[in-house]
């Protein structure tokens, strides 16, 4: 996925949370209810990450300096650890602490007053969550339809992503059209069965879901920062280098993603001893060649001249 389009994912998910904040918040100053004010919190919340994110594109994609040779593409993924932390916290714990209060202190629905007349206020609650679940669902379409296309499932082109900006929209999209469908159905149970409590569960319900959501995320971040590998651009440049005239064993092949579009290759190869520098040097040029031709992704190529005995042990990389 290009980096413009990870940007107008993350511009849209910004526009749909925003709206749907400033509506849940009407909604739960006017009813009181501890579900809906935990879903306000939670948009709100994700306005504040898409931001970050924003935030950590920019940076991101700061020319290289003498300080940082390889440029600044791991910052998205600090900007990120940091959205992971602010779910956790201003998501997750927050809706957890309101729902525990109103679990120990339940209170009905406030009624609401439009145009003169009452209303109660589980009208107004169940109607901003329907609206609200269409715009998530909205927001949650436009991030499927950026996934790159590939074998496996959902989680694992999550796995596979190296771009925040798609796959944090999708943890947060869907953990709010979870936490929106808690909010309903317990709502509407409060109302049918008279047990106010349930709405403070519901707001429980829904904080774990964003800490789970926030541990997830933390857990993929970390696992980038770390560095992860390309199985496919790791086969694709073993296959290219074997073919090469004079090339008569490939060491090893290491991949790594140092943000999105940013792919760093490293070889080690076993030459012909009777070649020349120059045609080992036309060897390396043709490999970067049809390598960047096939993936533009790759940011830098290094390749080591090393005879096979020397060489470390080719590890065989267990890929999720």
């Amino acid at each position: 996925m290009s980096a413009g389009g990870s940007t107008k994912v993350v511009f849209i998910a910004l526009g749909v949370n925003l709206a749907i904040a400033c509506v849940k918040g009407v909604a739960a100053l006017l009813t009181g209810s501890a579900a809906m004010l935990a879903e306000t919190v939670h948009s709100f919340v994700d306005c504040g990450n898409q931001l970050l994110l924003l935030v950590g594109m920019k940076r991101a994609a700061a020319p290289a300096t003498k300080e940082h040779p390889l440029g600044h593409h791991r910052e998205l993924y600090f900007w990120t650890l940091v959205v992971a932390g602010a779910l956790f916290i201003g998501g997750g714990v927050a809706s957890l602490h309101e729902g525990w209060e109103k679990v120990w202190h339940p209170a009905a629905m406030d009624q609401v007053r439009v145009l003169g007349h009452v209303f109660p206020g589980w009208w107004l609650n169940v109607a901003i969550l329907g609206i609200s679940g269409s715009m998530e669902g909205y927001g949650f379409l436009a991030a499927m339809k950026s996934l790159p296309s590939g074998k496996g499932s959902l989680w694992t082109m999550i796995r596979r992503s190296t771009d925040p900006g798609l796959f944090v929209v999708l943890f947060e999209d869907g953990a709010a059209l979870v936490s929106l469908t808690i909010a309903l159905v317990f709502t509407v149970l409060s109302v049918v069965t008279g047990w106010h409590v349930l709405d403070g569960v519901a707001s429980l319900l829904i904080g774990v879901v964003l800490v789970i959501v926030a541990v997830l995320l933390t857990n993929e971040t970390r696992s980038l920062l770390v560095g992860e590998s390309s199985p496919e651009i790791d086969a694709f440049v073993r296959a290219q280098a074997a073919k090469l005239p004079g090339v008569v064993g490939v060491n090893e092949v290491v991949t790594e993603a140092r943000g999105p579009g940013s792919i760093i290759v490293l070889l080690s190869l076993d030459w012909d001893d009777t070649l020349t520098a120059g045609q080992v040097e036309q060897g390396v040029s043709a490999l970067e060649r049809v390598t960047r031709a096939r993936y533009p992704s790759v940011l830098r190529m290094y390749v080591e001249a090393q005879d096979k005995r020397d060489s470390a042990p080719d590890i065989a990389v267990q890929h999720p």
